[in-house]
This record gives C-alpha cells, sequence and structure tokens, in this order.
C-alpha cells in the first residue's frame, strides 16, 4: 500500500504516551473550573468532558508507536481495532438494554459520541494490551 495513501495513518513518537496521560487528569481540572465559574453546570456535561478527555487520551495511546514496532506489533495493533470494535458493539447493546430496564426507555442522553468514542479507545487499547502480555508470556 501507498504511504501517501489516505488508508495510510502515520504513528505518533512514543513521546506523546506522556501527552496522552495528561488528558487522564485534565477533566479533573476542567470540571472543577467550570462549577467554579458557572454554577449551573450539569452532570451530563461534566461527564462529557471526562468521555472526551479521556477518548482523546486512549486515542493518544492507541496512536502511539511501541520501541520496537516490527510486522508482529502491526499484526496485533490491527487485531486490537477489530476487537475493540466488536466489544463496542457488546458494550453498546448491554448499555442500551440496561438503560431500557432501568427506566423503561431508551434514552439518548447517556449515547453520545463522546462515550461510545471513549469506550472504542478503552476497548482497543485494552485488547492492545493484552495480547501485547500474551505475546510475551509465551
Amino acid at each position: 500500500m501507498n504511504n501517501k495513501s489516505i488508508l495510510h495513518v502515520p504513528l505518533l513518537s512514543p513521546g506523546w504516551k506522556k501527552v496522552a496521560f495528561l488528558f487522564f487528569s485534565l477533566p479533573i481540572l476542567l470540571v472543577i473550573g467550570m462549577a467554579i465559574t458557572r454554577m449551573d453546570i450539569s452532570p451530563d456535561e461534566s461527564a462529557q468532558v471526562i468521555y472526551g478527555c479521556w477518548a482523546i487520551g486512549f486515542g493518544l495511546l492507541n496512536l502511539s508507536r511501541e520501541k520496537d514496532e516490527d510486522e508482529m506489533i502491526k499484526s496485533l495493533r490491527l487485531q486490537a481495532y477489530q476487537t475493540g470494535s466488536y466489544w463496542l458493539i457488546w458494550g453498546v447493546g448491554a448499555l442500551m438494554l440496561i438503560n431500557y430496564l432501568r427506566f423503561d426507555r431508551i434514552t439518548s442522553e447517556i449515547f453520545t459520541a463522546y462515550l461510545v468514542l471513549f469506550l472504542l479507545n478503552a476497548y482497543v487499547y485494552a485488547a492492545f494490551q493484552y495480547q501485547k502480555f500474551m505475546a510475551t508470556k509465551d
């Protein structure tokens, strides 16, 4: 595949992992700051800020290159995205079922793009780390 193709996704340098970890603590400061400056902040807005920052953090971790990026890591990365998408489908289905049983309807407030991106990136990260662990265990 040509590297100039739109299908080629360049991986970030491993130093971006430090930036990714900043996005996991950033929502704490943002939510506290929003609560201080705006007293009418809703819990849904706070949750969206947290989901959005965590989605960016996991996304940066998923796109960061490993120190030794070889064909096995590339294969594990592809498998992790497939596994993460599979878990996302079942995870969103489970959330819909739980929400329906709890409220007797499927409310749309909980299913936002921030939540779905957070879940997808978290599932991909977990699958990739698990596969790396299993590969080094053997």
